[in-house]
Protein backbone atom coordinates (compact mmCIF):
# COMPACT_ATOMS: atom_id res chain seq x y z
CA UNK A 1 0.00 0.00 0.00
CA UNK A 2 1.25 3.44 -0.81
CA UNK A 3 2.16 5.89 1.93
CA UNK A 4 -0.66 8.36 1.41
CA UNK A 5 -2.18 10.48 4.17
CA UNK A 6 -5.32 9.58 6.11
CA UNK A 7 -7.02 12.52 4.42
CA UNK A 8 -6.28 11.00 1.00
CA UNK A 9 -8.02 7.75 1.93
CA UNK A 10 -10.97 9.68 3.33
CA UNK A 11 -11.24 11.87 0.24
CA UNK A 12 -11.22 9.03 -2.33
CA UNK A 13 -14.55 7.97 -0.81
CA UNK A 14 -15.95 11.48 -1.40
CA UNK A 15 -16.31 13.79 -4.37
CA UNK A 16 -12.92 14.79 -5.79
CA UNK A 17 -11.10 15.75 -8.97
CA UNK A 18 -8.93 13.06 -10.57
CA UNK A 19 -5.36 13.82 -11.64
CA UNK A 20 -3.57 11.39 -13.95
CA UNK A 21 -0.65 11.63 -16.35
CA UNK A 22 2.02 9.60 -18.14
CA UNK A 23 5.60 10.75 -18.52
CA UNK A 24 7.84 9.57 -21.34
CA UNK A 25 11.54 9.08 -20.50
CA UNK A 26 13.63 8.87 -23.67
CA UNK A 27 16.81 6.73 -23.77
CA UNK A 28 18.83 9.96 -23.35
CA UNK A 29 16.76 10.61 -20.14
CA UNK A 30 14.89 13.59 -21.60
CA UNK A 31 11.43 13.66 -20.00
CA UNK A 32 8.15 14.77 -21.56
CA UNK A 33 4.53 14.59 -20.39
CA UNK A 34 2.15 12.85 -22.78
CA UNK A 35 -1.43 13.93 -23.46
CA UNK A 36 -3.37 10.81 -22.43
CA UNK A 37 -6.86 10.15 -23.80
CA UNK A 38 -7.46 6.92 -21.85
CA UNK A 39 -5.62 3.96 -20.40
CA UNK A 40 -4.95 1.85 -17.35
CA UNK A 41 -2.26 0.15 -15.33
CA UNK A 42 -2.84 -3.52 -14.52
CA UNK A 43 -1.11 -5.41 -11.70
CA UNK A 44 -1.21 -9.20 -11.23
CA UNK A 45 0.72 -10.84 -8.43
CA UNK A 46 0.50 -14.27 -10.08
CA UNK A 47 1.96 -13.13 -13.42
CA UNK A 48 5.64 -13.43 -14.31
CA UNK A 49 5.59 -9.73 -15.28
CA UNK A 50 3.61 -8.05 -12.52
CA UNK A 51 2.67 -4.62 -13.95
CA UNK A 52 1.64 -3.40 -17.39
CA UNK A 53 0.48 -0.13 -18.90
CA UNK A 54 -1.82 0.39 -21.86
CA UNK A 55 -2.81 3.88 -22.88
CA UNK A 56 -3.84 6.01 -25.85
CA UNK A 57 -2.19 9.40 -26.30
CA UNK A 58 -2.35 12.29 -28.73
CA UNK A 59 0.50 14.30 -30.19
CA UNK A 60 -0.92 17.73 -31.12
CA UNK A 61 2.36 18.99 -32.59
CA UNK A 62 3.28 15.75 -34.39
CA UNK A 63 6.83 15.96 -33.04
CA UNK A 64 6.88 12.61 -31.25
CA UNK A 65 4.63 10.58 -33.56
CA UNK A 66 6.89 7.78 -34.87
CA UNK A 67 7.64 7.76 -38.58
CA UNK A 68 10.66 5.44 -38.52
CA UNK A 69 12.25 2.75 -36.37
CA UNK A 70 14.27 4.04 -33.46
CA UNK A 71 12.31 7.23 -32.79
CA UNK A 72 11.37 8.09 -29.22
CA UNK A 73 7.93 6.43 -29.18
CA UNK A 74 9.16 3.18 -30.66
CA UNK A 75 10.16 0.27 -28.37
CA UNK A 76 13.93 0.77 -28.29
CA UNK A 77 14.64 1.87 -24.74
CA UNK A 78 11.95 4.45 -23.95
CA UNK A 79 10.31 4.16 -20.53
CA UNK A 80 6.93 5.41 -19.39
CA UNK A 81 5.95 6.42 -15.85
CA UNK A 82 2.31 6.69 -14.82
CA UNK A 83 0.58 8.49 -11.95
CA UNK A 84 -2.95 8.92 -10.64
CA UNK A 85 -4.14 11.03 -7.73
CA UNK A 86 -6.80 13.41 -6.50
CA UNK A 87 -7.28 17.15 -5.97
CA UNK A 88 -9.68 18.71 -3.48
CA UNK A 89 -10.34 21.95 -1.62
CA UNK A 90 -9.92 21.79 2.14
CA UNK A 91 -12.06 23.55 4.77
CA UNK A 92 -9.85 26.64 4.53
CA UNK A 93 -10.42 26.95 0.78
CA UNK A 94 -6.90 25.75 -0.03
CA UNK A 95 -6.49 23.37 -2.97
CA UNK A 96 -4.73 20.14 -1.96
CA UNK A 97 -3.54 17.22 -4.04
CA UNK A 98 -1.90 13.84 -3.57
CA UNK A 99 -0.59 11.70 -6.40
CA UNK A 100 0.34 7.99 -6.40
CA UNK A 101 3.03 6.53 -8.68
CA UNK A 102 1.68 3.59 -10.67
CA UNK A 103 4.88 2.12 -12.08
CA UNK A 104 7.87 2.40 -14.39
CA UNK A 105 7.36 0.64 -17.72
CA UNK A 106 9.51 -0.16 -20.74
CA UNK A 107 7.70 0.62 -23.99
CA UNK A 108 6.96 -2.59 -25.91
CA UNK A 109 4.60 -1.54 -28.68
CA UNK A 110 3.27 1.64 -30.27
CA UNK A 111 0.45 1.72 -32.81
CA UNK A 112 -0.45 4.89 -34.70
CA UNK A 113 -4.00 5.43 -35.99
CA UNK A 114 -4.24 8.06 -38.74
CA UNK A 115 -7.81 9.36 -39.01
CA UNK A 116 -9.74 10.81 -41.92
CA UNK A 117 -10.08 14.20 -40.23
CA UNK A 118 -6.29 14.60 -40.26
CA UNK A 119 -5.76 13.77 -36.60
CA UNK A 120 -4.01 10.74 -35.19
CA UNK A 121 -3.52 9.03 -31.88
CA UNK A 122 -0.97 6.56 -30.56
CA UNK A 123 -1.72 3.40 -28.58
CA UNK A 124 1.12 2.42 -26.23
CA UNK A 125 1.77 -0.94 -24.58
CA UNK A 126 4.44 -1.19 -21.89
CA UNK A 127 5.59 -3.53 -19.11
CA UNK A 128 7.57 -3.23 -15.92
CA UNK A 129 11.32 -3.80 -15.93
CA UNK A 130 11.09 -7.52 -15.21
CA UNK A 131 10.09 -8.15 -18.84
CA UNK A 132 13.26 -6.40 -20.04
CA UNK A 133 15.36 -8.70 -17.84
CA UNK A 134 13.32 -11.66 -19.07
CA UNK A 135 14.20 -10.80 -22.69
CA UNK A 136 17.90 -10.25 -21.92
CA UNK A 137 18.65 -13.97 -22.07
CA UNK A 138 22.06 -15.41 -21.29
CA UNK A 139 24.24 -15.55 -24.41
CA UNK A 140 26.72 -17.90 -22.72
CA UNK A 141 26.51 -20.29 -19.76
CA UNK A 142 26.22 -18.29 -16.53
CA UNK A 143 27.42 -19.74 -13.24
CA UNK A 144 26.50 -18.64 -9.74
CA UNK A 145 29.40 -19.98 -7.72
CA UNK A 146 28.95 -22.01 -4.54
CA UNK A 147 29.06 -19.82 -1.44
CA UNK A 148 27.52 -16.79 -3.18
CA UNK A 149 25.11 -14.78 -1.07
CA UNK A 150 21.71 -15.37 -2.70
CA UNK A 151 20.73 -11.70 -2.70
CA UNK A 152 24.09 -10.82 -4.25
CA UNK A 153 23.48 -13.45 -6.94
CA UNK A 154 20.11 -11.85 -7.76
CA UNK A 155 21.59 -8.35 -7.96
CA UNK A 156 24.43 -9.48 -10.23
CA UNK A 157 21.94 -10.98 -12.69
CA UNK A 158 19.77 -7.85 -12.62
CA UNK A 159 22.83 -5.60 -13.16
CA UNK A 160 23.40 -7.24 -16.55
CA UNK A 161 20.30 -5.39 -17.76
CA UNK A 162 19.95 -2.48 -15.32
CA UNK A 163 23.35 -1.51 -13.86
CA UNK A 164 21.96 1.47 -11.91
CA UNK A 165 18.68 0.02 -10.64
CA UNK A 166 17.65 0.84 -7.06
CA UNK A 167 16.77 -1.88 -4.54
CA UNK A 168 14.31 -2.33 -1.69
CA UNK A 169 15.26 -5.71 -0.28
CA UNK A 170 15.71 -7.63 2.91
CA UNK A 171 19.16 -8.82 3.91
CA UNK A 172 20.15 -12.46 4.13
CA UNK A 173 23.08 -14.63 5.14
CA UNK A 174 21.87 -17.49 2.94
CA UNK A 175 24.37 -18.65 0.31
CA UNK A 176 24.37 -21.13 -2.51
CA UNK A 177 25.88 -24.41 -1.35
CA UNK A 178 26.70 -25.66 -4.85
CA UNK A 179 27.30 -23.99 -8.23
CA UNK A 180 24.14 -22.95 -10.08
CA UNK A 181 24.50 -23.31 -13.86
CA UNK A 182 22.22 -21.23 -16.08
CA UNK A 183 22.32 -22.39 -19.68
CA UNK A 184 22.68 -20.23 -22.78
CA UNK A 185 19.27 -18.90 -23.77
CA UNK A 186 17.73 -19.35 -20.33
CA UNK A 187 15.55 -16.70 -18.71
CA UNK A 188 17.40 -14.44 -16.21
CA UNK A 189 14.18 -13.27 -14.55
CA UNK A 190 13.12 -16.86 -13.93
CA UNK A 191 16.52 -17.47 -12.32
CA UNK A 192 16.01 -14.42 -10.08
CA UNK A 193 12.52 -15.62 -9.16
CA UNK A 194 13.87 -19.05 -8.25
CA UNK A 195 16.66 -17.56 -6.14
CA UNK A 196 14.16 -15.30 -4.34
CA UNK A 197 11.91 -18.29 -3.60
CA UNK A 198 14.85 -20.09 -2.04
CA UNK A 199 14.91 -17.20 0.49
CA UNK A 200 11.15 -17.51 1.03
CA UNK A 201 10.64 -14.22 -0.84
CA UNK A 202 8.74 -12.62 -3.69
CA UNK A 203 10.59 -10.55 -6.28
CA UNK A 204 9.13 -7.74 -8.38
CA UNK A 205 9.59 -4.13 -9.47
CA UNK A 206 7.59 -1.64 -7.44
CA UNK A 207 5.80 1.52 -8.53
CA UNK A 208 9.05 3.51 -8.37
CA UNK A 209 10.95 1.03 -10.55
CA UNK A 210 12.93 -0.40 -7.60
CA UNK A 211 13.65 -4.11 -7.35
CA UNK A 212 11.87 -5.56 -4.33
CA UNK A 213 12.90 -8.86 -2.71
CA UNK A 214 10.82 -9.50 0.40
CA UNK A 215 8.72 -12.20 2.10
CA UNK A 216 5.02 -12.37 1.17
CA UNK A 217 2.79 -10.30 3.49
CA UNK A 218 2.00 -12.19 6.71
CA UNK A 219 -1.65 -11.67 7.63
CA UNK A 220 -1.05 -12.96 11.15
CA UNK A 221 1.45 -10.15 11.76
CA UNK A 222 -0.69 -7.40 10.24
CA UNK A 223 -2.55 -5.40 12.91
CA UNK A 224 -5.17 -3.97 10.52
CA UNK A 225 -6.21 -4.22 6.85
CA UNK A 226 -4.92 -1.65 4.39
CA UNK A 227 -8.41 -0.59 3.33
CA UNK A 228 -12.05 -1.59 3.90
CA UNK A 229 -15.22 -2.05 1.85
CA UNK A 230 -18.43 -2.24 3.87
CA UNK A 231 -22.18 -2.27 3.13
CA UNK A 232 -22.30 1.22 4.62
CA UNK A 233 -19.67 2.71 2.29
CA UNK A 234 -22.38 4.47 0.30
CA UNK A 235 -21.38 3.17 -3.13
CA UNK A 236 -17.63 2.78 -2.77
CA UNK A 237 -18.17 -0.95 -3.43
CA UNK A 238 -20.17 -1.00 -6.66
CA UNK A 239 -20.62 -4.73 -7.14
CA UNK A 240 -19.18 -7.98 -5.84
CA UNK A 241 -18.96 -11.47 -7.29
CA UNK A 242 -18.15 -14.58 -5.28
CA UNK A 243 -16.54 -17.73 -6.64
CA UNK A 244 -15.91 -21.12 -5.05
CA UNK A 245 -13.62 -23.45 -7.03
CA UNK A 246 -11.05 -26.13 -6.30
CA UNK A 247 -8.95 -25.57 -9.45
CA UNK A 248 -5.39 -24.81 -8.31
CA UNK A 249 -6.68 -24.72 -4.72
CA UNK A 250 -3.70 -26.46 -3.16
CA UNK A 251 -3.44 -26.90 0.59
CA UNK A 252 0.14 -28.14 0.64
CA UNK A 253 3.46 -27.63 -1.10
CA UNK A 254 6.17 -30.25 -1.49
CA UNK A 255 9.59 -28.95 -2.51
CA UNK A 256 12.42 -31.16 -3.75
CA UNK A 257 15.90 -29.68 -3.81
CA UNK A 258 18.22 -31.05 -6.44
CA UNK A 259 20.95 -29.58 -8.59
CA UNK A 260 22.18 -31.02 -11.91
CA UNK A 261 25.71 -32.32 -11.43
CA UNK A 262 25.41 -32.41 -7.64
CA UNK A 263 26.24 -35.89 -6.35
CA UNK A 264 24.33 -35.38 -3.11
CA UNK A 265 20.90 -37.05 -2.84
CA UNK A 266 17.86 -34.79 -3.30
CA UNK A 267 16.38 -33.21 -0.17
CA UNK A 268 12.70 -32.63 0.49
CA UNK A 269 10.52 -30.35 2.61
CA UNK A 270 6.77 -29.81 2.98
CA UNK A 271 4.31 -27.19 4.20
CA UNK A 272 0.60 -27.82 4.75
CA UNK A 273 -2.57 -26.05 5.80
CA UNK A 274 -2.54 -27.26 9.41
CA UNK A 275 -5.24 -24.90 10.66
CA UNK A 276 -8.20 -27.07 11.87
CA UNK A 277 -10.62 -24.15 11.34
CA UNK A 278 -9.65 -23.81 7.67
CA UNK A 279 -11.95 -25.40 5.03
CA UNK A 280 -8.81 -26.67 3.27
CA UNK A 281 -7.34 -28.17 6.45
CA UNK A 282 -5.05 -31.04 5.53
CA UNK A 283 -6.97 -33.61 7.60
CA UNK A 284 -10.50 -32.42 6.74
CA UNK A 285 -12.83 -33.86 4.13
CA UNK A 286 -11.05 -31.66 1.58
CA UNK A 287 -8.09 -34.03 1.79
CA UNK A 288 -4.51 -33.44 0.75
CA UNK A 289 -4.04 -31.46 -2.47
CA UNK A 290 -0.32 -30.77 -2.79
CA UNK A 291 1.59 -28.72 -5.33
CA UNK A 292 5.07 -30.02 -6.22
CA UNK A 293 8.10 -27.84 -6.90
CA UNK A 294 11.73 -28.57 -7.71
CA UNK A 295 14.32 -26.02 -6.64
CA UNK A 296 18.00 -26.27 -7.49
CA UNK A 297 19.06 -23.82 -4.77
CA UNK A 298 17.63 -25.83 -1.85
CA UNK A 299 20.32 -28.01 -0.28
CA UNK A 300 18.76 -28.90 3.09
CA UNK A 301 15.35 -29.92 4.39
CA UNK A 302 15.17 -26.54 6.14
CA UNK A 303 15.70 -24.76 2.80
CA UNK A 304 12.89 -26.78 1.23
CA UNK A 305 10.50 -26.09 4.10
CA UNK A 306 11.16 -22.35 3.89
CA UNK A 307 10.42 -22.34 0.16
CA UNK A 308 7.31 -24.48 0.68
CA UNK A 309 5.93 -22.15 3.38
CA UNK A 310 6.42 -19.07 1.22
CA UNK A 311 4.69 -20.73 -1.73
CA UNK A 312 1.83 -21.98 0.45
CA UNK A 313 1.23 -18.43 1.69
CA UNK A 314 0.54 -17.44 -1.93
CA UNK A 315 -1.87 -20.36 -2.47
CA UNK A 316 -4.09 -20.53 0.60
CA UNK A 317 -7.51 -18.97 0.18
CA UNK A 318 -7.89 -19.46 -3.55
CA UNK A 319 -10.99 -21.69 -3.24
CA UNK A 320 -12.92 -18.66 -1.89
CA UNK A 321 -12.28 -15.69 -4.17
CA UNK A 322 -14.04 -12.40 -4.77
CA UNK A 323 -14.19 -10.14 -7.78
CA UNK A 324 -15.17 -6.60 -6.96
CA UNK A 325 -15.83 -3.35 -8.79
CA UNK A 326 -15.15 -0.26 -6.73
CA UNK A 327 -14.32 3.41 -6.88
CA UNK A 328 -10.60 3.83 -7.54
CA UNK A 329 -7.88 3.57 -4.90
CA UNK A 330 -4.65 4.13 -6.88
CA UNK A 331 -2.28 3.33 -4.00
CA UNK A 332 -2.60 -0.47 -3.98
CA UNK A 333 0.20 -3.01 -4.37
CA UNK A 334 -0.56 -6.67 -5.05
CA UNK A 335 -0.60 -8.53 -1.75
CA UNK A 336 -2.30 -5.72 0.18
CA UNK A 337 -5.05 -6.89 2.54
CA UNK A 338 -8.57 -5.44 2.56
CA UNK A 339 -11.55 -6.04 4.81
CA UNK A 340 -14.72 -6.75 2.83
CA UNK A 341 -18.17 -6.88 4.41
CA UNK A 342 -21.38 -7.50 2.45
CA UNK A 343 -23.94 -8.93 4.85
CA UNK A 344 -26.41 -10.28 2.28
CA UNK A 345 -23.60 -12.23 0.61
CA UNK A 346 -22.31 -13.63 3.90
CA UNK A 347 -18.97 -11.94 3.30
CA UNK A 348 -17.11 -10.47 6.26
CA UNK A 349 -13.38 -11.12 6.32
CA UNK A 350 -9.89 -10.29 5.23
CA UNK A 351 -8.91 -10.76 1.61
CA UNK A 352 -5.61 -10.42 -0.20
CA UNK A 353 -5.41 -8.52 -3.48
CA UNK A 354 -4.03 -10.77 -6.18
CA UNK A 355 -4.78 -8.48 -9.13
CA UNK A 356 -6.21 -5.03 -9.79
CA UNK A 357 -6.31 -2.23 -12.33
CA UNK A 358 -5.88 1.52 -11.99
CA UNK A 359 -7.66 3.42 -14.77
CA UNK A 360 -6.21 6.73 -15.89
CA UNK A 361 -9.62 8.16 -16.75
CA UNK A 362 -11.56 9.97 -14.05
CA UNK A 363 -14.94 8.32 -14.65
CA UNK A 364 -13.67 4.73 -14.73
CA UNK A 365 -13.96 2.18 -11.93
CA UNK A 366 -11.47 -0.27 -10.43
CA UNK A 367 -11.55 -4.06 -10.57
CA UNK A 368 -10.09 -6.13 -7.72
CA UNK A 369 -9.41 -9.89 -7.72
CA UNK A 370 -9.33 -11.03 -4.09
CA UNK A 371 -8.72 -14.30 -2.27
CA UNK A 372 -9.56 -15.13 1.28
CA UNK A 373 -6.53 -14.79 3.52
CA UNK A 374 -5.81 -17.70 5.81
CA UNK A 375 -2.95 -18.58 8.10
CA UNK A 376 -1.73 -22.18 7.84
Amino acid sequence: MGTQTDEFYRRIRLSHEVISFVEMIAPDQEAQLLAVLEGEVACDRTAQVRRSLNCRVVDPTGKITPRATGEVLTPYGTELRAWRGIRWTDKFGVVQEEICPLGVFRLAKSTIAYKADGTSDIALEAYDRSRTIQRDKFTAPYVVQAGTNILTAIKEIVKRTFPAVEYDTITTVLVTSAPMLLDTGSDPWEACTQLAKSMGCEIYFDVLGRLVVAPPPDIAAQPAPDFSYFDSDGGHMIDLGRDFADENAFNGVVVTGETPGDEKPPVRGEAWDDNPSSPTYRYSDYGEVPAFLTDNTAKTEEDCIKIAKAELALLLGRPASLSMTTLVNPSYEAGDVVHVKLTRAGVDGLYGIDAFNVPLGGSATQRLALRERRAS
